[in-house]
């Protein structure tokens, strides 16, 4: 027999002016006080559902065509409205067909080796200006995107684009950032600033680009070496089983230009920031990198000799996830566990708090990438950082590889410091973003 979901004894629009005003609070207090989820009722819109326990947010992330994506809003879709981050159902397993050889086998170790080779390049340049004062996550965007668009796209689009990059990502950050409006109906006009519709235009601009010289690169035989995702995507323009909406190849190209960068590159900059504040966890993977770093950059065959590394990185997405939540949608009434959803019921699947659970982990608040020894991340329920289910990241492995590498290479060279005031200030936006960038101390060892 099924029920309904629980709600929380204060008012909905109370629940709802604490999410939009306190969101990480709310849901940490969310997360203690229901076992299973609660159901929010917004006014003047569908009830939020937030999901607290990790097995029923795996059975709402495995059934896709009953919980299926919110679809984008206007402002979202400015952007890419069906690339392969927002698209579903036939037209997302059309594209997730098509584009999956780019992101397996010798296309994860070639942006493994990429990503190593940028590691370097970076670490050349610090090691060249000696101790200064700089923004992590902007360098670290700097290498992501510029890996990201040679593996994925095929082209390096250079320095200065993008540092373009970043600023257009922290526009459209301050766009999507959570507020009061979450208590608001959901009829009200949405008020889209100037600011972000010449980002927008400038990210759709930059993918036609790439998209205009690949179509040339094909036409004239020039483009050499396995096929990209950009390459796939135009090929398959001529397979009559796949049918492309309007725009459909500078969405996809739009959107891996966003997703393929953004959340290492945050998760790098979380990584690097709590080994300043760890000193012990920071000396390991420092000994380790040391013992592997050679003369050149490192590739994807030294991952498996960084464990302690990996295990820094790993626990590090568990403390700060970029993708701090997964959000679904009930079309129509539907049953969760033991629970019955309205239709149009909006899914909440918080992984910040779902990840500092202390059901789940042991000191959930503490940085401890030993704890990775004892466990396998594969085996643990509450651990999600890249989503589960038929929708989960078709970019892991590239991110796992590839911050691991950027991780030693970075560690076993520099002391890079970061105040804790720096993660004091983070934004929520549909990644979890610093608010002014993380100021680093960079410091050459000897």
């Amino acid at each position: 027999m099924t029920r309904t979901v629980p709600e929380p004894p204060d008012p909905g629009v109370v629940n709802a002016l604490r999410f939009g005003s306190d969101t990480f609070r709310f849901l940490e207090g969310i997360q203690s006080r229901f076992d299973d989820a609660t159901r929010i009722p917004v006014p003047g819109a569908p009830d939020l559902v937030v999901v607290t326990n990790p097995a029923l947010a795996r059975e709402a992330l495995d059934q896709p065509d009953v919980f299926g994506r919110v679809p984008a809003q206007d402002s979202a879709a400015l952007i890419s409205e069906q690339g392969l981050v927002q698209s579903d159902g036939e037209l997302w397993r059309q594209q997730r067909s098509v584009m999956g050889p780019a992101f397996a086998g010798r296309q994860v170790a070639a942006y493994a080796d990429t990503t190593g080779r940028r590691a370097e390049q970076i670490a050349s340049e610090w090691a060249e200006r000696g101790e200064r004062e700089i923004n992590l996550h902007r360098e670290m965007t700097s290498l992501t995107i510029r890996v990201a668009s040679e593996i994925l796209l095929g082209e390096d689009i250079g320095r200065e684009r993008a540092a373009d990059f970043h600023e257009w990502m922290a526009t459209a950050g301050r766009e999507f950032e959570f507020g009061l409006e979450v208590a608001t109906p959901e009829w009200l006009p949405e008020r889209i600033s100037p600011e972000f519709e010449e980002a927008a235009a400038n990210i759709r601009g930059l993918a036609e680009e790439l998209i205009e010289r690949r179509r040339a690169d094909l036409a004239n035989g020039d483009h050499e070496g396995p096929p990209d995702m950009l390459t796939m995507l135009i090929r398959a323009e001529d397979d009559p089983d796949v049918e492309y909406p309007e725009n459909q190849i500078r969405d996809e190209v739009a959107t891996f230009l966003i997703a393929g960068h953004e959340t290492t590159a945050l998760s790098l900059s979380y990584t690097l920031s709590l080994l300043s504040q760890h000193p012990t966890a920071r000396e390991e993977v420092r000994a380790e990198a040391r013992e592997v770093v050679g003369n050149g950059p490192l590739t994807h065959e030294d991952v498996d000799a960084l464990p302690a590394t990996m295990r820094a990185y790993r626990e590090a997405l568990r403390l700060y996830p970029p993708a701090w939540s997964v959000f679904r949608r009930a079309d129509s009434p539907a049953d969760l566990g033991e629970y019955r959803l309205d239709g149009g019921s909006a899914l909440m699947i918080p992984l910040w708090s779902i990840q500092r659970d202390g059901r789940y982990f042991d000191e959930p608040e503490q940085f401890d990438p030993s704890r990775w020894e004892r466990r396998d991340p594969g085996g643990v329920e509450a651990y999600m950082p890249f989503s589960v289910g038929p929708h989960a990241c078709i970019g892991q492995a590239f991110a796992l590889q590839g911050a691991t590498l950027t991780l030693a290479r970075l560690v076993s060279q520099f002391d890079i410091d970061v105040a804790p005031t720096e993660l004091d200030d983070l934004r929520v936006t549909p990644t979890l973003r610093p608010q002014d960038g993380v100021s680093a101390t960079v410091t050459p060892l000897d």
